[in-house]
């Protein structure tokens, strides 16, 4: 996404994304057995927000990989922060979803939270996530969007031109609805995180919503029709009238092998 975000923002937006997900995650850890897991992979763990969630989850050892090594010392740091009393048992290391550096069933749970939409070949991902994770382990897609499915009301086009602009960065804003495609059909049990934003949540975060969009989208549109959607988009949650609704999707995956 836009490149001028500081690792603190980007760190942000993580958490905010983990909010809106983790009744979904808590559920899928408890369908994979996660407190007994000897050993968890986060795939594109980015600061580290859902890998630290995992390691506080489970007994067992929590590591997670990411492509960026910004990404990978910002979310090393934070770990030693966050657990400088107790010591962390979440490791970081730099890695390529495509081309996961560990040997074949390797881990219990593999899960990935908003990572498949960014790889560019997603197909692979998947069949790389399922190769390092030992057969009748699982493998947890907690959280893939598809822009195609938003609603806004009043009509703004703010949907369609956020998926224009991920577009644009090489991401796929309809992954979610592809979920059991990138899987064995009878293996993944797929699902659906109704992603309906209430009046207080919109007011609350709105200038963090809109200071991520007008990033994304500086390219796409100009300053005075980023400026006009902006208070087409006030006005509606001033009013209170305006809603929101974007399908996010989750898929829990039984490994029976490599595909």
């Amino acid at each position: 996404m836009a490149t001028e975000m500081t690792l603190e923002e980007w760190e942000e937006q993580f958490g905010r994304q983990a909010g809106w997900t983790r009744a979904t995650r808590q559920h899928l850890y408890r369908r994979a057995n996660l407190l007994r897991a000897r050993r968890v992979l986060d795939v594109g763990s980015g600061t580290g927000v859902v890998t630290e969630e995992l390691a506080a989850s489970t007994k067992g050892e929590v590591i997670g990989l990411d492509i960026d090594p910004a990404m990978v010392a910002f979310a090393r740091q934070r770990g030693r922060q966050k657990h400088a009393a107790q010591g962390g048992r979440a490791e970081y290391r730099l890695g390529d979803a495509h081309d996961l550096p560990f040997p074949d069933g390797w881990f219990d749970v593999t899960a990935c939270h908003f990572v498949l939409l960014w790889c560019r070949d997603p197909g692979r991902a998947a069949e790389e996530m399922k190769r390092v994770t030992r057969p009748g382990g699982m493998v947890l897609v907690c959280a893939e969007p598809d822009y195609g499915g938003r609603i806004d009301h009043p009509d703004l086009p703010i949907g369609r031109w956020q998926a224009e602009a991920l577009r644009s960065e090489g991401a796929d804003p309809l992954l979610g609805r592809k979920l059991r495609a990138l899987f064995r059909p009878e293996q993944a049990d797929v699902g659906v995180i109704p992603g309906l934003w209430d009046l207080a949540t919109l007011r609350a975060e709105f200038d963090r919503e809109w200071g991520l969009w007008e990033r994304s989208l500086a390219g796409i549109l100009s300053p005075g029709e980023l400026a006009r959607l902006r208070a087409a988009d006030q006005a509606a949650v001033v009013s209170g009238e305006r809603f929101v609704f974007m399908p996010v999707f989750y898929a829990l995956i039984a490994n029976a092998g490599v595909l």
